[in-house]
């Protein structure tokens, strides 16, 4: 559970030096956004924002997910790649759809130029998340450092300072966040061929996750000669994505939907604020957890609780990580205003803690779905991540219908709650159901 010296090195500093960046660059794009761009702008911006991890997200989440999954075991990663590159080109026509669709509720501007800009950033997305999948799957993490970089730096100051150039254009703002998704991706692809290439010279033996045990491997659909798995290539993730986005991005759709563009925009601030925190502890829990959890035996069922304890712990550990984090972020909230938040955006300082707690929320209940990919129950993902989400969103909603907004606010600060009490007995549920014949051989 502790990481050793050589860990902490080659591991936990490379992951937490890519937060720090971030963080950085976080804070700095959040006080230039704020002097620069006007607050009904940042609402319709945040809009866009939401819907441009389609891709990745939802079309081809299945895709990014396998990458992680089997990556660092496959005997074969080349052709792993092959795989999963023709399988995305054959999807590119579904994303194409969805951001036409998703374009049409984007506020401020004509559709057939945000479809064309959400198109492009949702797809250069998918090579970014499939390229540090890959790096972070084999522990290149030095290497995802770089890119990291790289984005944290384009989606921060890309965007703002096209729409100066261009004179206060919401385009010129849409457009500056897909060319920051063309750089990121360039800058994942090469990194992970680099660390490919890398990896094949030295004959690297792909250990890190083992490949199946028997009775796991019974659970596994695969056609002969073929590493991509009809559950990964298939509808499932693609459903479960598109329930995770539209949870993400609710929260800014219900403030706009039901309290107007300004007020959007104050919370789309906040939510931005609250990334500091939630965002950055997540991605550090899990690039650091989740390839020793794929890597641990879950074949018996002595492993699978150990392995459901395990996955509780660091859950626990996250959310305490989380919350105490947002505690700090409140108490300086006054103090923001000035080195940091214009004062046109005061109204967003209420909004920062309630908008980390959903995003806390929907980063535990991340865990007990990780925790059904490493026990090769991913057909179990279905029933627990839809039932959390629905929850989520459906009490989002209602607050705020019957409430206003000092009720959906609350309502976001109790949902920390809901993965504990739905998604975790739910996963540990059908975790424990799982095949147990070969009792005894782990």
């Amino acid at each position: 559970m502790f990481p050793t010296s050589a860990s902490l090195r080659q591991r936990l500093l490379p992951i937490a030096l890519g937060q720090a960046a971030g963080l950085a660059c976080g804070v700095a794009g959040v006080r230039i956004a704020t002097r620069l761009v006007a607050p009904g702008d940042y609402g319709a911006y945040g809009v866009f924002v939401s819907c441009a991890p389609l891709g990745m997200w939802v079309v081809h989440a299945g895709l990014v997910k396998f990458v992680v999954r089997h990556w660092a075991g496959s005997p074969d990663r080349a052709g792993l790649w092959r795989e999963t590159i023709a399988a995305a080109w054959k999807k590119l026509p579904w994303l194409a759809l969805a951001a036409g669709c998703a374009a049409a509720f984007v506020p401020g501007g004509p559709w057939r130029g945000t479809a064309g800009l959400l198109f492009l950033a949702a797809a250069a997305l998918v090579p970014a998340a499939l390229g540090q999948g890959a790096l972070q799957a084999q522990r290149s993490h030095w290497a995802d450092l770089g890119v990291a970089v790289t984005g944290s730096v384009t989606r921060s100051f890309g965007p703002p300072l096209c729409y100066v150039a261009a004179g206060g254009s919401l385009a010129a703002l849409q457009a500056g966040f897909a060319a920051h998704a063309l750089v990121f991706a360039g800058a994942a692809w090469w990194a992970a061929s680099r660390a490919g290439r890398r990896a094949a010279r030295a004959g690297a033996a792909p250990a890190a996750t083992p490949a199946p045990a028997p009775a796991a491997a019974a659970c596994v659909e695969r056609p002969p000669g073929r590493q991509l798995t009809p559950v990964f290539a298939g509808p499932l993730f693609v459903v479960l994505a598109l329930a995770s986005w539209a949870a993400t991005a609710a929260n800014r759709w219900i403030m706009a939907g039901f309290f107007g563009a300004e007020r959007a925009g104050f919370f789309t601030l906040a939510g931005n604020v609250s990334l500091i925190v939630t965002s950055m502890l997540g991605v550090v829990f899990v690039q650091y957890f989740q390839p020793s959890f794929f890597a641990a035996p879950a074949v018996t069922a002595a492993g699978r609780r150990a392995l459901a304890g395990r996955v509780d712990r660091v859950a626990a550990g996250y959310l305490a990580c989380a919350l105490a984090g947002l505690g700090a972020l409140h108490a300086a909230a006054p103090f923001l205003t000035g080195p940091l938040i214009a004062e046109t955006y005061r109204g967003a300082l209420g909004m920062i803690v309630p908008a980390g707690c959903f995003m806390a929320a929907l980063l535990t209940a991340q865990f007990f779905h990780i925790l059904l990919l490493a026990g090769r129950c991913e057909r179990a993902c279905g029933a627990v991540d839809l039932t959390g989400a629905a929850v989520l969103v459906g009490g989002g909603i209602a607050a705020a219908a019957l409430g206003g907004e000092t009720w959906f606010l609350r309502w976001l600060l109790v949902t920390p709650a809901i993965p504990w009490l739905l998604n975790r007995p739910m996963a540990r549920k059908r975790l424990l159901a799982g095949p147990v014949e070969n009792e005894g051989q782990n």
